[in-house]
């Protein structure tokens, strides 16, 4: 499925983003003036479409994709945007140049345990992830939410996590997860974190102590 992302230079633009892979953009030239911008995009799943005014003060609008119109197919995406250039002086021009992608937004992530370790990461990104590839020091074994080996405690910063999943109620009780604790390999970020663990020796010692 595609749509047509329209952006009008010094009124409003709509950027692409998630859910939204640009294929192909355009001009439209009308006066010796480029009067909008166009971007055929492909479709996946419901995103919500960024469209930024940009008469002062500029002001952000997220717009369901569901309102936008949508072609089966690129040729008939193309099909609507000529419809714009026949007749007249107005001409539709490809830009052969790739649309950018937006750069992501960065974050930090503190890992407490690990000396206060301070790292950057992209938005979205998985807390496990981040730990394996910076070295923060989460403890995990299975990574798959299965073995609860990387629990560990949003100290801060936990409304920048996405919602707790199925898999981590089963292992950590309701009072924990009101507390902010969570499973590393089921949690992803947006925005800075300040997150701690139990080592996982001082785990195993106080499991042998129990028994």
């Amino acid at each position: 499925m595609y749509v047509i992302l329209t952006s009008k230079p010094g009124e409003f633009r709509t950027e692409t983003g998630p859910g939204l892979e640009p294929i192909e953009r355009y001009e439209y030239w009308s006066a010796e003036r480029c009067r909008a911008q166009f971007v055929i995009a492909h479709l996946e799943g419901n995103p919500k479409v960024r469209i930024i005014d940009e008469a002062p003060p500029p002001q952000l609008n997220l717009v369901p994709s569901k309102f936008l119109p949508k072609f089966e197919t690129l040729v008939l995406a193309r099909a609507e945007l000529q419809q714009l250039a026949d007749g007249g002086e107005a001409k539709l021009l490809r830009i052969e140049s790739p649309v950018p992608e937006p750069v992501p937004e960065k974050l930090q992530v503190t890992f407490l345990t690990n000396g206060g370790k301070v790292v950057s990461a992209a938005a979205k990104s998985n807390l496990l992830r981040v730990s394996l590839r910076e070295q923060g020091g989460i403890p995990f074994k299975c990574g798959g939410g299965l073995c609860g080996t990387c629990h560990c405690h949003i100290e801060s910063g936990i409304e920048h996590t996405d919602a707790v999943k199925p898999k981590e109620r089963k292992l950590l009780s309701a009072e924990e997860l009101s507390q902010g604790h969570r499973l590393a390999c089921q949690t992803f970020l947006h925005g800075d974190v300040s997150v701690s663990w139990v080592p996982l020796a001082q785990r195993t010692a106080a499991n042998r102590t129990a028994t």
